[in-house]
């Protein structure tokens, strides 16, 4: 409410919004000298002939003059009251006589109205609470009186409606109750919101003042487990319905790998066998051990080529049927050894190492470089080499740790193709043109 110079009844109002309480400063001292210079003037007007005095310095002017300043003070202190009946108006030490107790009739001091900071902030608060009471006691309504005392996200449940949905946990003795949720944080639902106790009391004046008599509500902080900031991950999920495929058969399927000098290493969860790569066979077939006190069918976690994929520290190693002998490192089933050339290996070179975390035997089978190849067939020079994926992980522990056993490995579920043995037979013929 600016002061209109024209206006009497707002001509003298403090520009300072809010006015100061108690009045003070030279904003009022110059108010009130004008109102009183007036006061003066409009006096000396209806002075009768016999006072010929224009100015003050008679007594009878000094003492006129001591109650126009009383009476410009109490107009001045009279506008102020004035314009603390509009709500944008109203002084911060008023603001509870004015509007507090309008919006929250039952409170009998400042203790029973919402405690917040800063009183433009409280102004605006009562001024959308009278709002809101003049909308009705709503769903919406209610949320929207909760969200003025916080910035976290706010949620309101009507149990009534949750319980027409089938399996829901409510019934129909919820039907006079709704949830408040506050989620706060950032994102929500990470923390607490600021000052989480004064909120609640907060929550609850606002409340009493808006919702409908007979209803009900539970309070809570909600907090919900988000793990996209912490993982950075995708998923698949391959499902395969199997139970009518087992009649049918993949004819050009190998069925399974068989061996006899199968070995179950200490841990008795790790099986090799270096004459054998197991490239082929997938993760959750079956390892078959067919005799000895390790007979039985065991589920493959794992295909491995080393039992420790990486080893930087040199170990010493022999190779046979070539007699290569050096130290090396291992890698990702890669063996290192700057100083041998193992172009030198043969077809089925096993390298075997007798200490380390991998001690024992493994196949080669690739040369790596610029002159790599299958071992046997390329001459190198080669000073890495990577060996066959000939151990096997299994889900359940063997009884025994045992060499030489006799064994067989799936291979493909529906296949039908196994090894076949023929001995005397001149093939040559199938391979000339």
């Amino acid at each position: 409410m600016a002061s209109d110079p024209n206006d009497p009844l707002t001509r003298y109002t403090l520009t300072q919004n809010p006015a100061p309480f108690p009045l003070q400063g030279q904003e009022v001292i110059d108010k009130v000298r004008q109102q009183t210079d007036l006061i003066m003037a409009q006096f000396m007007r209806v002075l009768p002939s016999n006072y010929v005095s224009r100015v003050n310095g008679p007594f009878y002017t000094l003492q006129f003059q001591a109650a126009a300043e009383q009476l410009a003070l109490f107009i001045v202190t009279a506008q102020e009251v004035f314009k603390d009946s509009d709500y944008d108006y109203t002084r911060p030490e008023f603001l509870w006589q004015v509007l507090g107790t309008l919006v929250f009739p039952g409170a009998t001091d400042q203790s029973g109205i919402p405690q917040l900071d800063g009183d433009i902030t409280y102004r605006e608060f009562l001024k959308k609470m009278v709002l809101l009471l003049l909308q009705g006691a709503t769903p919406a309504t209610m949320q929207d009186g909760v969200e003025l005392l916080t910035e976290a996200e706010v949620q309101i449940l009507e149990r009534f409606l949750e319980a027409r949905n089938p399996g829901s946990a409510f019934t129909i003795d919820d039907q006079f109750f709704f949830d408040i949720y506050v989620e706060g944080g950032t994102p929500p639902g990470t923390a607490f919101p600021e000052d989480p106790f004064v909120l609640q009391n907060n929550v609850l004046l606002v409340l009493q003042a808006l919702k409908p008599a007979h209803v009900l509500y539970g309070y809570s902080n909600l907090f919900r487990d988000a793990f996209g900031p912490l993982f950075s991950d995708s998923m698949t999920w391959e499902l395969s319905s199997y139970y009518y495929d087992d009649f049918r058969k993949f004819c050009y399927g190998a069925k399974e790998i068989t061996g006899s000098s199968g070995t179950t290493l200490s841990g008795r969860t790790l099986f090799s066998d270096p004459s054998r790569s197991f490239a082929s066979v997938q993760t959750g077939g079956r390892l078959t051990i067919t005799a000895g006190p390790n007979a039985g069918i065991y589920r493959i976690r794992e295909v491995l080529t080393f039992p420790v994929s990486t080893d930087t520290l040199p170990r010493p190693y022999t190779t046979s049927p070539s007699g290569l002998v050096g130290t090396a490192t291992v890698a990702s089933g890669v063996i290192t050894d700057g100083s041998q050339d193992f172009g030198a290996a043969v077809e089925g070179e096993i390298l075997t190492f007798p200490t380390g975390p991998n001690a024992g035997s493994y196949r080669l089978e690739t040369l790596l470089g610029s002159n790599g190849g299958p071992v046997g067939f390329v001459t190198g020079p080669a000073t890495q080499v990577r060996v066959s994926p000939s151990m096997l992980r299994i889900e359940t522990r063997m009884p025994s740790a045992l060499s030489g056993q006799p064994y067989r490995v799936d291979v493909d579920r529906l296949g039908v193709k196994v090894p076949r043995t023929i001995l005397a037979e001149d093939a040559s013929v199938q391979f000339y043109l």
